[in-house]
């Protein structure tokens, strides 16, 4: 096991040394379980979850899911729904 030290500053932070943070792909923002193992504290990076994997259990997708065309649909559906609320109220 290499040995690589950290440095806690006087707010409790912990600098994580480069090699490590980019052995484990681990970014400023990225978050991470802390447990206590016998007499060590162990710290283990949150794995990110890309929509995809979480939506396929939900719901079945045949394609990727682009996020750009979910929007450009969504603005889509909003603007029919605000043209059919203009078109009833002006019929009132």
């Amino acid at each position: 096991m290499e040995l690589l030290s950290g440095k806690m500053t006087s707010k409790g932070q912990i600098t994580i040394p480069k090699e490590l943070r980019d052995k484990f792909n681990v970014y400023e923002g990225d978050q991470f379980k802390i447990f206590v193992q016998d007499d060590k504290i162990m710290l283990e990076p949150v794995k990110k979850k890309k929509l995809s994997d979480v939506l396929k259990n939900r719901i079945k997708v045949n394609e990727p899911i682009d996020i750009g065309k979910m929007r450009e649909v969504a603005e889509q559906e909003l603007a029919n729904q605000y043209k059919q609320e203009e078109l009833l109220s002006k019929n009132e």
